[in-house]
């Protein structure tokens, strides 16, 4: 059994079909996006639980797929998780704006994903009051994706803005049967919370899940590794830029170089106007080709 700790996912099933089993550890992962956003306080440790519930999404519903998640308090404040396919996963507060947000109060958690036909999926769902992120991710995936599962997501207070994070989905399969699942819900019932399985007996996700799985014969089926990290660019920059009225644009190109900075790592770039006009040139080009 694995001892490493380092940030990762791992998928396992049950020999007999009933239950898959999805863990993961982002601490590293959290840590990285709560220090590029500046955040220490219980704003962070709501973004860390929002980035793991993100990953877990992404790797019960589109694991080939990029999956955002985003919280809304009721001032219109947000808070956004991107989980991509290749491990890097960010987050952003309020993205575009300096007002806070709310870390209590009632909220809008909303999913976002492109299913393979092309056509993009939206669930949303109310998260009320005192309704913890493990609630409201195991209510979103029986209400909008149709999965049963019983899910945990925990982000705790400590350096760098949190000392430990990650969780689990436990998904019901077509092939469970009643004896089965009481066998599996008595079992979870008795575990301690997700925060004190994490700093505890459960430090890994290999761990997390023979925890879970208890007697429960299971092979693991996949494992990936957890970053934190961005899909900003020069390039992307730019792209943006051009997506303003014409009028602004024109105002650009005219001034001084542009200081831009990227909402989810904090990376600056300065465009320059000679090089926007190269970039519009030549996008205009391949359209044209």
């Amino acid at each position: 059994m694995s001892t490493d700790r380092s940030d990762r996912v791992v998928r396992a099933m049950t020999m007999d079909g009933a239950f898959r089993v999805i863990a993961a550890v982002t601490t590293d992962t959290v840590r990285g996006a709560l220090a590029a956003q500046g955040l220490i306080d219980d704003v962070g440790l709501r973004l860390g639980e929002l980035m793991t519930g993100a990953v877990l999404l992404r790797e019960t519903t589109q694991p080939a797929r990029r999956v955002q998640v985003s919280l809304r308090d009721r001032h219109g404040g947000t808070l956004v998780a991107d989980a991509l396919p290749d491990g890097a996963n960010r987050g952003i507060a309020n993205p575009g704006s300096d007002e806070p947000v709310e870390a209590a109060g009632d909220h809008l958690l909303k999913v976002h994903y492109t299913l393979p036909n092309g056509a993009l999926h939206q669930g949303v769902i109310g998260v009320p009051d005192g309704e913890d992120m493990s609630a409201a991710l195991m209510r979103y995936l029986h209400q909008s994706e149709q999965i049963l599962s019983m899910t945990g997501v925990a982000a705790l207070p400590g350096p760098d803005g949190v000392r430990v994070a990650g969780g689990y989905v436990i998904q019901l399969l077509p092939e469970a049967t009643r004896e089965v699942i009481d066998v599996m819900t008595d079992h979870v019932g008795t575990l301690e919370p997700i925060a004190h399985l994490l700093e505890g007996r459960a430090p890994t996700p290999e761990l997390l899940i023979a925890t879970i799985m208890g007697d429960l014969e299971h092979q693991e089926l996949a494992r990936s590794p957890l970053h934190f990290g961005c899909t900003c660019s020069e390039a992307r920059v730019m792209g943006s830029i051009l997506t303003l009225p014409e009028d602004e644009i024109a105002s650009i190109l005219a001034g001084d170089p542009l200081e831009v900075r990227c909402d989810a790592c904090g990376r600056g770039y300065v465009v320059e106007p000679e090089d926007l006009r190269d970039f519009r040139a030549m996008r205009a080009g391949g359209a044209r080709a």
